[in-house]
């Protein structure tokens, strides 16, 4: 019977002189080294990927090291099970030997040690692959059959559990939990929290689907929202957006680890945290990346090349540009744009000058909000390139000014759209849009004068979506735009 509470310190041991193994990967952290090496080989350069499988052909040991060798790791952002961590330093407290013996490097088992310094000793690869047969047999050479206790998580320990004297397990599956019972005296499971359909729905970011909302806006803004068949036109493609930029959030998130990590809101996210795994982000990616094409090939080919643009800039963003001065924002603001061409795209809408001209600005604004709302929270030049950003404190002051401009100057192109001969076709009253300039202008100031109070979130549309003025001041520039009509 396993003996499983809600608190670690319920366990207990009547032999401190049996050394305690623990597993590394999937055990002591909620994440595999291997796997998040990868990871950042590809943010590197996605074409090592090729070169991988050259490297995995002539071994796990050789493609370990070859990869390590290009990247390394931050061994005090991993995401630790603290429930597990917290045991092992009160076992180590009471003078118990705390052994770690991982499949991983051997430089890995040991920077993880100099983290957390409560092992006696580290096992972990050097020459041979150090799992399953291959750690049993060092184990018992070392402390003999049924001589130590062993922490693992996987199918791959059970020979491990079978020659211990005791067994534990980490959020191990039903089946390996019912074979490690049966071979081995099972003392202790350790679970997290199980996961629920929100976690996928936070990993995916189906709160930022809003955004695609402007794939509608051509259908509004040429008075053509009466149709039918172009609504539903319409509704498709925000659908095969919103799985496309899904599949691109969570790209992101995994090339983010590091920096999500050392955030502080942000560290709580599923793949960050390790609630959810590499494995997981990749298949939900493929996944969600392949509906979104496959719904837009359904539409029309010219809107799923403009949709295969738009995930190629929002890869390329995550992966490189991410990181540039200036280009970052500037990329932002046309991934906004990119869903207005694609709404007037699959609906079959002309896109008026004014419309591209208008959107340009405002989103540039919105850009530069974001990531001066981003940068604020940190206030050393280490601490911003610490995080993958290239901006020094200094700049601050210039993104606000370039980000103030921007959005005025929106105002000023929607003031000339009103006094040009598209308006008079398409509105009865035109002057009284005027009025809209001035709601626009109140909007935008607001906007900035909230960031600049560190204020606003990473996102000012998501912002917007739960800030009850903007709803008001979008319902009157509504109300005006219905009356002008």
């Amino acid at each position: 019977m396993i003996n499983e509470q809600a608190s670690s310190s319920a366990i207990i041991f009547s032999d401190n002189d049996c050394p305690l193994v623990v597993d590394l990967d999937g055990t002591l952290i909620k994440t595999d080294l291997l796997y998040e090496g990868m990871i950042m080989l590809f943010r590197k350069n996605p074409a090592y990927i090729f070169i991988c499988l050259g490297w995995l052909l002539k071994g796990k040991v050789h493609f370990k090291n070859k990869i390590f060798e290009i990247v390394s790791l931050r061994y005090d952002l991993l995401p630790y099970n603290k429930e597990l961590l917290a045991f092992l330093q009160s076992e180590s407290a009471k003078g118990r030997k705390l052994v770690l013996a991982t499949a991983s490097l051997m430089k890995h088992a040991q920077g993880v040690a100099k983290v957390h310094p409560i092992f006696d000793e580290v096992y972990g690869t050097e020459n041979i692959n150090l799992k399953g047969i291959n750690k049993l047999n060092v184990l018992v050479n070392d402390f003999g059959e049924a001589k130590f206790d062993y922490i693992g998580d996987s199918q791959f320990d059970l020979k491990i559990i079978a020659s211990a004297r005791y067994s534990y397990l980490v959020n191990p599956s039903k089946s390996l939990e019912r074979k490690a019972g049966k071979i081995s005296d099972l003392k202790f499971v350790w679970r997290s929290k199980k996961l629920h359909l929100k976690d996928y729905i936070k990993a995916i970011r189906a709160y930022q689907w809003i955004k695609n909302v402007l794939i509608f806006v051509p259908l509004i803004t040429s008075h053509s929202f009466y149709s039918i068949d172009l609504l539903l036109q319409a509704l498709g493609g925000f659908f095969a957006f919103s799985f496309a930029a899904s599949a691109g959030y969570v790209i992101n998130d995994l090339m983010d680890l590091n920096a999500d990590r050392s955030h502080p809101r942000k560290q709580f996210r599923p793949f960050a945290s390790g609630k959810l795994s590499i494995l997981t982000g990749v298949f939900m990616a493929v996944i969600l990346l392949a509906g979104g094409l496959f719904l837009a090939s359904q539409l029309n080919l010219q809107f799923l090349a403009i949709l295969i643009l738009y995930f190629v800039i929002s890869f390329s963003y995550s992966l490189y540009f991410k990181k540039i001065v200036l280009y970052d924002v500037f990329i932002l603001a046309m991934l906004y744009s990119t869903r207005v061409i694609a709404g007037g795209i699959v609906t079959n809408v002309a896109i008026s000058f004014w419309l591209i001209a208008f959107s340009t600005f405002i989103f540039l604004s919105l850009a530069f909000v974001k990531r001066y709302s981003e940068l604020m929270k940190i206030t050393t030049q280490t601490g911003l390139k610490d995080r993958g950003r290239e901006y020094a404190g200094g700049d601050l002051n210039l993104l606000q000014v370039m980000g103030i401009v921007s959005g005025f100057l929106s105002v000023v192109v929607f003031s000339l759209y009103i006094d040009s001969p598209e308006v008079s076709k398409l509105y009865s009253h035109p002057k009284i849009l005027w009025s809209i300039s001035l709601l626009f202008l109140f909007w935008i100031s607001r906007i900035w004068i909230i960031t600049n109070r560190g204020n606003m979130t990473d996102d000012p549309i998501v912002f917007a979506i739960k800030d009850v003025t903007s709803y008001f001041i979008f319902l009157i520039i509504g109300i005006i735009i219905w009356v002008s009509i």
